[in-house]
């Protein structure tokens, strides 16, 4: 008999710690009521403030792990995050829509740790990522993230607008120098702001997985993409101020 809640896989990294990938994706999803699947691509080593190595799983193991759970259940939603490079999201993306062409598909760009440590070099990423982008229905970069995505070009928001051409693109704003914590939703010719509602945050390992997951989990139920924006930024900053230390105690 299957669970009588919508179903969402996330495609992430193992943390030992729990704070980031694939464990507190899932976390994430079991607040939400939504039945969360684990996929890993790839094994870290790390705490919550120190990484110290990875080692990648290929796109065949990853779509090994994938394909008996997307043949047997009705996914509604996936994130991607960790993964190797550009040639394997694509093939995983793929794969994905040829076997739940209705799946929705958030892509978390994890170029960089919160610890520091350098994942990708994704500059000029419009030209590497591009034959993804169309298959995605948003993609998460912070600031950072944006600035690198975007090449030689320095205009953070005309990089956005550029990518949200081919997808929508969420903005966020806690590398903002301008306007620290507001988000913003980038669909075609339309923009939405997420302003924060607390005043100050504690800051959290992982935090950014735990925004996208929040985000699949609410596409999952079926909310419109900039209501699942809105709602997930709701329960980030209640995981952010959870307690004042690197790791975040998850509630909806």
């Amino acid at each position: 008999m299957l669970a009588n809640r919508p179903y969402a896989i996330s495609i992430a990294g193992f943390d030992p710690s729990a704070g980031a990938g694939v464990l507190a994706d899932v976390k994430c999803f079991e607040q939400h009521h939504v039945y969360g699947f684990g996929i890993c691509s790839a094994l870290t080593v790390q705490t919550d403030n120190e990484f110290l190595k990875n080692n990648w799983l290929d796109s065949l193991q990853i779509i090994a792990q994938l394909e008996p759970l997307v043949t047997k259940f009705q996914v509604s939603a996936c994130k991607i995050g960790l993964i190797k490079d550009v040639a394997v999201l694509q093939e995983v993306v793929f794969f994905l829509k040829s076997k739940r062409p209705d799946v929705k598909i958030i892509v978390d760009p994890v170029i960089k740790a919160s610890s520091g440590h350098e994942f990708h070099d994704w500059t000029n990423g419009m030209e590497i990522l591009s034959p993804v982008l169309k298959q995605i229905d948003l993609i998460t970069p912070n600031y950072n993230e944006m600035l690198s995505l975007g090449g030689e070009a320095m205009d953070v928001s005309y990089t956005a607008k550029l990518w949200a051409q081919h997808c929508p693109v969420l903005l966020k704003g806690g590398h903002s120098i301008a306007a620290i914590g507001t988000d913003y939703l980038y669909e075609q010719d339309h923009i939405s702001e997420f302003s924060p509602r607390v005043a100050q945050i504690h800051q959290k390992h992982g935090s950014g997985c735990v925004l996208s997951a929040a985000i699949a989990a609410n596409v999952a139920l079926g909310y419109p993409l900039k209501q699942a924006c809105s709602n997930a930024k709701l329960y980030i900053e209640k995981f952010l101020n959870s307690n004042s230390a690197l790791l975040g105690y998850h509630s909806l």
